[in-house]
């Protein structure tokens, strides 16, 4: 009875559920073993099955299902028409790469199903008890995977309710953060935006036409997952592909990379275990190995009769190297000596290119990063850089207004989060459309809700986003840093420029360029700023805000009261950190006569005979806040080793100490022209860096 009455919350008279009928009228045949047969009828209490067959797929066989759930299931989690139920025939003692590999096949972009399947939930059903288990542990390791929902055959050996259904997708469903997901994605599963299908669809044509191509954009904006959907697209067209992260490589001479370039690509396309790609290369395929042959002097041409001799035995089909993270293996931007100062950056690619010049059916490649540096100077230690003007970049774009609808409301559907309508415009607004950015606001919308046992689906309202940005833009701080480190280390005129325009406008912005647009390519390009008309704007709120706060006192001021004000309140801020500091290094050095240590030594820097009194009739925290400024740096110099790890450079902190100390608004009636606000803003960065660092 309770089965009945909790089935009926679930599944109404105008659902359809059992096994759909085929041509003549009779309900079609369920593929598998018993168990599994017995498995899918259990499950058809929730949906119709539609599809069932079996199928081999590395040395294993499984049946396959699809049940179109009820309305209400889709409604709850968000599911697709029909979702796949896979049933294996042998237990797993761990999740097998291979069952992994067959759900991506079946639920890829290349799958003859492609057009009918939920492409990011399924239901597994094994013999192995710990199903659950392996799951959970699974999606630790690869949090970026499929929302698989485990059962075992016993589970589902008899009917089973509402409550038991439910409470299994809710486990694997709603407690998973797919919006929290940091590392980058290896399909297409949570992968999202027009404009990046049709980059990995032109990156591909390239290497199809043994052209080259190259991808660039801000940090987290989703490079790499470009890249490694265009790496599963060579490979499933029969394409040959290899993925090389610089920052694992740049500490190899440029003959060594050459070198494990053809290892990797002999290792990765060897016929070996059931659980690696399929081999193309021949058993008895071998590459000859000596150490001589890589030598300096020897390794273009080594580097070249091996690429030569994996292309023949690789079908001739064409190999496409993919460089992840150009910068460190690039002249002026590695991290490594022989590549940013010396000529391994000209030799790597003088190599590549005489033998893609020679023939462009060996090979191609892809670079990307965050720097374009790499083909936009035309000298390398004043030899002709061998990659410059070959290609023209590309940038990773940001999301319009429906990618990020798409993304949330997708994404947030599987977790069980409705966001009201005005929440997409806002995020938008806010992040400009930074799909990283977005995802993370969303990763702590959801937290919340967790942490507060929300019943889900759950509302996400835009009255409680709106109370919460203020939070989220400080939480983001850190991000935002990271994404604009970029313009810091290679364009900083750049980042200067959009600093003026974060506090001054667009006017004095335009003001500013000293060549129109060309003077902001790459802020154009990141799609940091944008054009309208005759105007410019930052498109990602949340940049421009971080921008406002960080260098609030570099924005120009007119009126001569606003820059006193901004003066005292900048003195006024180090004058407090440093009495803070002071006070606690004098207790921890003097204890109980601090307070005596203090007046002794302010008293005798002072002409001041009634401080002196003051300052022994109160107690020592009010004490410090009656000594004059000046007299901070009296108590510093006379225990300099004590403040010397903050400030190493004695001469320079006096200098800085006493120019701020000249300019107070209370001793300061003139006008403050240029030069004295240059040397001022000098100075307090100087202490502020240094204060900010010690707390």
């Amino acid at each position: 009875m309770y089965f009945k009455s909790m089935q009926m919350t679930l599944v109404t008279k105008n659902d359809r559920t059992g096994i759909v009928s085929g041509a003549n009228g009779r309900p079609i045949n369920v593929k598998g073993e018993a168990k599994a047969q017995k498995a899918v009828h259990a499950l058809a209490q929730f949906g119709l099955i539609s599809f069932s067959r079996e199928q081999a797929f590395k040395s294993s066989t499984y049946s396959i299902h699809f049940i179109k759930p009820v309305a209400k299931l889709k409604q709850l989690y968000n599911l697709g028409e029909e979702v796949l139920i896979l049933c294996c025939n042998d237990s797993l003692t761990h999740f097998k790469s291979r069952t992994k590999d067959f759900i991506d096949y079946l639920l890829g972009p290349q799958s003859e199903y492609r057009n009918r399947l939920d492409k990011i939930t399924c239901f597994l059903v094994d013999d192995c008890d710990n199903i659950e288990e392996l799951i959970k542990r699974d999606r630790i390791e690869n949090p970026d995977t499929r929302l698989i929902i485990p059962f075992s055959y016993q589970e589902l050996s008899e009917k089973i309710d509402s409550d038991f259904l439910q409470n299994r997708m809710r486990t694997f469903l709603y407690e998973r953060d797919l919006f929290g997901v940091a590392s980058p994605l290896r399909d297409d599963n949570l992968f999202f935006g027009k404009d990046r299908f049709n980059v990995i669809s032109e990156l591909y044509g390239k290497y199809l036409q043994g052209e080259h191509g190259g991808l660039f954009g801000l940090r987290r904006i989703g490079k790499t997952s470009i890249l490694n959907l265009l790496r599963r697209r060579v490979e499933q067209n029969g394409g040959v592909a290899i993925y090389f992260d610089c920052t694992k490589y740049h500490h190899l001479r440029w003959n060594a990379f050459l070198k494990q370039i053809v290892n990797e690509l002999y290792e990765k396309y060897s016929i070996g275990s059931e659980e690696t790609p399929v081999g193309i290369l021949p058993e008895t395929f071998k590459l000859e190995e000596t150490d001589e042959r890589y030598s300096e002097d020897r390794a273009a041409l080594s580097f070249e009769f091996d690429l030569k001799l994996l292309h023949q035995n690789l079908k001739k089909r064409r190999i496409l190297l993919i460089f992840d993270e150009i910068e460190q293996i690039s002249y002026g931007t590695s991290s490594s000596d022989s590549w940013q100062n010396g000529n391994d950056a000209l030799f790597f690619w003088q190599t590549l290119r005489a033998i893609s010049q020679t023939d462009n059916s060996i090979f191609s490649f892809v670079i990307t990063g965050v720097n374009p540096k790499c083909i936009e100077d035309s000298k390398i230690n004043n030899q002709q850089n061998p990659i410059f003007n070959v290609l023209i970049p590309q940038y990773a774009t940001l999301f319009d207004y429906d990618d990020i609808k798409s993304m949330v409301s997708n994404i947030g559907g599987h977790l069980g989060l409705q966001f009201d309508e005005e929440i997409y415009a806002k995020l938008v607004n806010d992040y400009g459309g930074h799909p990283f950015l977005t995802r993370q606001i969303c990763s702590k919308i959801n937290a919340e809700v967790l942490e507060r046992k929300e019943n889900r689906p759950y509302i996400v309202s835009k009255y409680s986003y709106e109370k919460q940005t203020p939070e989220y833009q400080n939480k983001m701080e850190t991000i935002i840093e990271q994404i604009l480190s970029v313009l810091e280390d290679y364009y900083p005129s750049e980042y200067e420029l959009l600093k003026i325009l974060a506090l001054d406008g667009s006017d004095m912005f335009k003001k500013k360029m000293p060549l129109g647009d060309s003077s902001i390519t790459h802020l154009l390009g990141y799609c940091l700023v944008t054009r309208e008309r005759n105007d410019y704007f930052i498109r990602i709120r949340s940049i421009e805000l971080y921008l406002n706060k960080k260098h609030k006192y570099e924005k120009l001021l007119d009126d001569s009261s606003e820059k006193l004000a901004r003066i005292t309140e900048r003195r006024g801020k180090i004058e407090k950190q440093l009495r803070r500091i002071i006070q606690t290094q004098l207790l921890l050095k003097y204890g109980k006569k601090a307070k005596d240590q203090m007046i002794k030594v302010a008293s005798g820097a002072t002409k001041d005979k009634s401080q002196e009194t003051k300052l022994r009739s109160a107690d020592f925290k009010a004490a410090m806040q009656e000594l004059y400024f000046w007299q901070l740096k009296t108590l510093i110099l006379d225990d300099w080793k004590s403040y010397q790890m903050l400030f190493p450079d004695k001469k320079k902190f006096e200098t800085f100490f006493d120019i701020i100390n000249s300019y107070r608004a209370d001793a300061h009636a003139k006008e403050i022209d240029e030069e004295d606000e240059a040397l001022l803003n000098y100075a307090f960065k100087y202490f502020e860096k240094v204060l900010e660092e010690s707390y």
